[in-house]
């Protein structure tokens, strides 16, 4: 889960004017760490496949698969009254900042 959270408001590739890779190195690049994370109570559920004679299946993929789309939903609904209607993974806090700045600015305005 840290994983899916971490794509969807952590984790970007930053490039320079030419090309140059900018967040090559684990210093660079910013990822969740324990103490970014909450303490997320999980819980599991056996179901057979049918579909092998093992009767196995995987999906260590879960929380990453389903933590991105359910983090960006409540991003952007948080940001409803601020007039977000989509936001571009990652959320990261400088784009959520500018979007409330925006809609700040352009309700000053009116």
């Amino acid at each position: 889960m840290a994983q899916g959270i971490g794509q969807a408001l952590l984790e970007t590739r930053v490039h320079d004017e030419a090309g140059q890779f900018l967040s090559g190195s684990m210093m660079d690049y910013t990822m969740p760490r324990a103490d970014d994370m909450l303490n997320i109570p999980v819980d599991n559920a056996v179901t057979m496949c049918t579909h092998n004679p093992l009767r196995v299946k995987g999906c260590g993929e879960v929380g990453a698969i389903r933590a991105p789309p359910a983090v960006i939903c409540a991003v952007v609904d948080a940001l409803h009254d601020y007039g977000a209607r989509h936001i571009d993974m990652p959320a990261t806090s400088q784009k959520i900042w500018r979007r409330i700045s925006a809609s700040r600015q352009h309700l000053a305005a009116e």
